[in-house]
Order: structure tokens, then sequence, then C-alpha cells
């Protein structure tokens, strides 16, 4: 038995309605405004928080400087460093065509240098964000580019200043051919690449680190493409940054403080999505990091959580900062622009709580991710359901289940409602990697469906699994005569009464390598008192082929109807028809639901039934 193909179902193929430029461009606009000092020669000025801003005309090669960063825990560690210079207008232009220029920081440090036996890390990935000072604590800047793959200990720093403004952009903004260039260049890249896609060939952002519980990297990249292949109109989000392992201890209060760490996360709890930076500054209730865009887009809804780290990694492809935790969420972000992120400590986003509840035998048990952008949920709900079934199971290959998930969104005009599904999954070589398909296309296709805009509230899941795999093939009808079952041939005709109910059983023999266990399902038929003499029987197994018949629909009611009646793998079709005495032929067809897995291999067996002839009319 191999993987089945993802179900496209009765319902239409969605037209993408945003271009991926628009977006970014868009979200480089407009933003709430920040509350730091309106004095430019100040980051902050409350109590307690006072930073001044290093001008950059007054820093000169060989300046000797200060850096935070944490390397270990969540507690900061202050290294030496020295100016060494700028990239004139490294930055491109802001929005008034005024030129930003990147700073060049020689960085000094035990981890960054190798000493004491161990090895050079250089800068790290995850250490983006970290906050550089002069000689009298006024805020150059934060490490936010790196020039090389080898261990370097030169960063670009971008400057305070142009960290201060993000969120106080105008309201419009004229993007220069540079930046235009790079967005066009950005929305025509496959996610994957463009999550990590340098600005050039050598001048590239020190990465954070992604750090992805409950998937690898990989696999959530690889799905969200998928997702989007299958579900034309739909476009995943997933986290950006070197991906690394991570953990996560949500009771965990970690602070949030200049040169600490910051996880910036689309999804926590089973199934975690985030990026882990360093914080530049904080001031009041704000907080800003990294110094270059985490997506770039600030319409995507994060969280912001405090971590601690376990180590510096050495790698000669880029070290990187090994995340131990991820802790409570501490706010939100409101801001993801060029010269970095900022957040709002205390409530965070607003999230969607998808529940899955899984039993095997006896054993019971409840796990959730919430959610914060949408465009993660499908991704999130299908390795959500991957992790159950390797958990509950303890095994990657085989296994069976029956899984109902309801969908309650919100619709444009207000109302509630719920997409409500249920089907059977068996396989033998990647059973996990079926068992949330269908969940996952609900979703994005609930999404990206072209008539209106819904927003998805919560996501309900239950699953009983067996860790056999257990799957039959339908082989045949039996008639109950007497108190004996007798299997029906298709090539025989058998001889009934009209008016008369007849018992009859589907058999449902075990498919090639699953459990050796016979299933039947009863039924019975009466047969038509105005029935002439010929009366038909055709029970029929699944047709994967049906997964692949499409219907356009016409209204959104037309598609939730499409979209609420899934092609199932537990039914069996039954379907009658015979010549009325009265002339017209009549024909029904009733779907049932079976005990087990079919193989979709359209299997049917057609029965011949005949009643005695009728007296001729005189």
């Amino acid at each position: 038995m191999t993987v089945r193909p993802a179900r496209t179902r009765g319902v239409g193929r969605i037209a993408l309605a945003t271009a991926v430029t628009a977006v970014l461009i868009g979200s480089l606009t407009a933003a709430p405004a920040n509350a730091v000092s309106k004095d430019p020669k100040l980051f902050c000025d409350l109590p307690e928080q006072r930073l001044a801003i290093s001008p950059i005309s007054g820093l000169t090669d060989g300046e000797k400087v200060t850096w935070r960063s944490t390397t270990k825990g969540t507690t900061p560690t202050t290294f030496t460093g020295e100016y060494v210079g700028k990239l004139e207008n490294g930055l491109g232009t802001d929005a008034n065509g005024k030129p930003r220029d990147l700073l060049l920081v020689k960085l000094e440090g035990d981890v960054v240098d190798g000493k004491d036996g161990s090895l050079a890390a250089g800068v790290w990935a995850g250490a983006s964000g970290s906050p550089v000072y002069d000689a009298d604590g006024a805020l150059i800047g934060a490490v936010s580019y790196g020039f090389s793959a080898l261990p370097d200990n030169v960063a670009g720093v971008t400057p305070a200043a142009y960290m201060k403004s993000i969120g106080t952009l105008p309201t419009t903004k004229k993007l220069s051919a540079s930046q235009t260039q790079t967005v066009e260049r950005l929305a025509d890249e496959k996610s994957s690449v463009r999550r990590s896609a340098p600005t050039s060939s050598t001048l590239s952002r020190i990465e954070p680190v992604r750090v992805t519980i409950g998937a690898s990297a990989a696999q959530v990249d690889d799905q969200t493409d998928a997702l989007s292949d299958r579900v034309t109109g739909f476009r995943g989000v997933a986290a950006t940054g070197r991906a690394v392992p991570g953990g996560e201890r949500r009771a965990s209060d970690y602070p949030i403080v200049a040169g600490g760490n910051i996880a910036v996360s689309y999804g926590y709890g089973a199934i975690t999505e985030a990026s882990v930076g360093t914080v530049t500054a904080v001031c009041g209730d704000e907080v800003f990091a990294y110094g270059h865009p985490n997506m770039g887009n600030s319409k995507l809804v994060a969280n912001i959580h405090g971590a601690s780290a376990a180590r510096i990694v050495p790698d000669l492809m880029g070290s990187y900062k090994l995340v131990s935790a991820i802790g409570k969420v501490k706010g939100r972000l409101v801001d993801d622009r060029l010269a970095g992120v900022r957040g709002v400590l205390g409530a965070g986003a607003k999230t969607i709580p998808l529940r899955t509840t899984s039993a095997v035998g006896d054993t019971r048990n409840s796990v959730s991710t919430q959610v914060s952008e949408e465009g993660f949920l499908a991704a999130a709900a299908y390795f959500q359901m991957a992790g159950e079934a390797k958990r509950m199971l303890d095994n990657t290959q085989v296994g069976s289940a029956y899984v109902k998930w309801s969908i309650e969104y919100r619709r444009s005009n207000g109302a509630v409602a719920t997409v409500t599904n249920a089907d059977r999954y068996a396989d033998v070589n990647d059973f996990p990697g079926i068992v949330g398909e269908e969940l996952a296309n609900d979703i994005a296709m609930l999404q990206a469906n072209p008539f209106e805009d819904v927003r998805i509230l919560s996501v309900n899941v239950t699953s009983r699994f067996d860790p056999d795999y257990r799957a039959a093939r339908l082989t045949g009808v039996q008639m109950r005569k007497g108190t004996k079952w007798v299997t029906l041939s298709p090539d025989s005709v058998t001889q009934v009464s009209r008016g008369k109910t007849y018992s009859f059983r589907t058999v449902l023999s075990p498919a090639r390598g699953a459990e050796k266990v016979t299933e039947f399902s009863e039924f019975t038929v009466t047969m038509p008192k105005d029935m002439k003499k010929r009366f038909q029987l055709t029970v029929s197994g699944p047709d994967a082929e049906d997964e692949y018949i499409e219907k356009r629909s016409r209204n959104f009611t037309e598609f939730i109807k499409g979209l609420d009646a899934n092609l199932r793998s537990d039914v069996i079709t039954r379907s009658t028809s015979y010549t009325s005495t009265s002339g017209p032929r009549k024909t029904k067809t009733t779907v049932v639901s079976v005990p087990t897995y079919v193989v979709g291999d359209a299997a049917s067996v057609l029965l011949n039934f005949d009643a005695p002839t009728l007296p001729a009319k005189r």
C-alpha cells in the first residue's frame, strides 16, 4: 500500500487574489506609531531606560565599542570590539530617498575568537539584533549583516536611528529601484528559498535561528509548498532563519532584555514555528530586535517570547545559537520592517486553538497548538496529526485510524459556522504522512475560497488509532438463506418475490499485507412490488480516480457543501435498478459507511434478481 495522493474533491480551483509583490510592498507602509523618544539624539528617555543614540558622523575607525549578546541561558554577556568603517548607502535609501549606511564593527569575545581552546564561532546565527554601544554607552545599532559563511568577526550593524524609526514610516512610500527589484525577485522565488535569500552574493543578513518543534524545518517547507500546489490561491507561512534543533517550555517566563534572546512565533505548542534572534533595545513596553526584516511583512500575525540559549555551535557552514527552550508569550509583534522588528510587551496576539484528542486502546490524550498566523494553520494541523500518529503508536510507518474533525469559522457577515468531516486511513509505509492530509486541505481550501474572506476560529480533531494495518477490499456479497450466508455469483440469477425483504451482507476481505480480519456490512433490500421482472443490485467500493474529479462552485454555499461532503475511504455504494410495471426505469443510490478502510480499487459486484413472470393482461 502506498501513500494516497491528496484529494481535491468537489470544490473549485481558486484564483490567486493578491500578488506577493503587493503584499510585500504593502508591508513596508503605514504602521501604528511607536512611543520612543521624540528627541533625535535619544532612543528612549523613560526612567531607568534612558538610552542615547550614537551619531554615525561621530564614529571613527578603531574606536572601541562594546556589544551584548546571550551565549548561554538568558543573561546577556558584554563583549568588546571596535568600529572599522561603514558601507555608504549599504542599506539602500529610505522612503524619502535618503541613503542608509551600513556600519562595520569588529566583534571580539571568547566565543567569537575561540579562546581557551574552543573553536572560533565568528558571528553566529541568532546574534542579529545584538546591541552595539560606544564608549559613553550610547546605542550605535544592531548586529545584523555578515559577509562570509566562514567564522568572521566583522559584522554589519544597522544604525540605531534607523531602528528607532520602525513603525513611524510615512503612510505611503515609493520604493527605490533596488528595493523594487528585490521585492519582485523575492516574489518569484519558492518559499523555501525566499526565507533565506541573500541580498547579494556576499552581503547577507545574519539569520535568526529557526526553531521548529513537531517537524523539521525542511518538512514544514515541503508541506507548505505542497499545500500551495494542491490548493490554488493558498499561500502558507513558515518561520525564517537557520534551521536548528530547539526546545520549548511554555511555563517559563524568560526575560526580554537588551542583548537577550527573543523568539518570534507564528504558532506554539505541540507544533512550534519560531525565529530566535536578539533584542536590541527595550523602551517601556516596546521591544526592538534583529536589525533586519524577519519576513518583511508586518501583516503576518506573530507573538514574541523570551528564550534560553544552550550554547553557540561553531560550524563551517555558519555558526549558530542552539536554543534550549522558547518560553511563554511575552507580547506580540507589530512591525516587521527593513530596519528590524518591533514588538509590544503585554498581551499576545489572538491565536487559533488547534486541538487534537487521540486514543489507542484504553489510552487517551490531548495536545494543542496556538496558531497566531492563519497561513501557518494548515501545515500545523498536518504535522500535529502526523505527530499524534507517531506519538500514540510509537511507529513511523504502519498504522490505521478513524479521524473526525471540525473547523469553526466566521464568515464576512459575522455569522459563525462549522465544517465537519471524517475519514479512515491505513498504510504500511508512511501512515503518519497521510493521516492529516485531508484536514490540512480543508483548512487551506476554506482560507483560499474565492467567494469571501473567512476567519477560522478553532480546529478540533478526535482520532482513534490502531497499531495494525487494517484495510480491506470488496470481494463479494452474501445473501441470507435460512440460517446460512450464501455467496452470490455475479453470473447467477436469484429468484425473489415481489414485496419481500431479503438480508444481505457485503464481504470485505483483508487487503494484501493487512491484518487477516474479514469484515461484513449487513443490509436489507425489499423487492419492489411494481418490479416488472429483473431487479439489479450493484455494490461498489471507493474509486481512487474519483479524488481528482473537480466541480466548480458558483457561490460560497456550494463551496461549503462540496467541502463538507468529502470523499471517504470507509464507504460502500449500493445502487438498485429495475423497470416498473408502469413503464419507467427506477434507480436509487445509497452510500453507507463500513467499519474499515477500503482500498480504492473500484471493485464492484453486480447481482441479478428475477421475480415470477407476471400474467399477461387480457
